[in-house]
């Protein structure tokens, strides 16, 4: 492998996590919040990756990664059903409108 991309995984992974991080904490519409969870979970998927790379053990972390994604996929799916729902009652979709759902 290239010595630069010894360096540049890690690098992108933790510029993902940030990226996403900041996203989740500074955003106050639920549907970006969302965006950035995701953001945040590529970058922790890159970093088993690497990890499954430097330990040359890369088959079980791409096997980790794939059922993660499954999961994620999943995970979305019932995330943006829920979002749907909050945006019949709540069309401006801020975080702070849903302390007033009731059901």
């Amino acid at each position: 492998m290239n010595e630069w991309l010894d360096l540049a995984n890690p690098i992108l992974s933790l510029i993902l996590l940030s990226i996403g991080l900041i996203c989740l904490l500074t955003r106050k519409r639920i549907i970006k919040q969302v965006i950035g969870l995701s953001i945040m979970l590529q970058g922790a998927l890159l970093t088993i990756v690497e990890a499954g790379r430097v330990n040359g053990d890369l088959q079980v972390a791409q096997s980790m990664v794939v059922s993660a994604l499954v999961v994620e996929t999943i995970i979305l799916a019932i995330v943006l059903v829920l979002i749907v729902n909050v945006f019949r009652y709540h069309p401006q979709g801020r975080v702070d409108d849903l302390d007033t759902l009731r059901g």
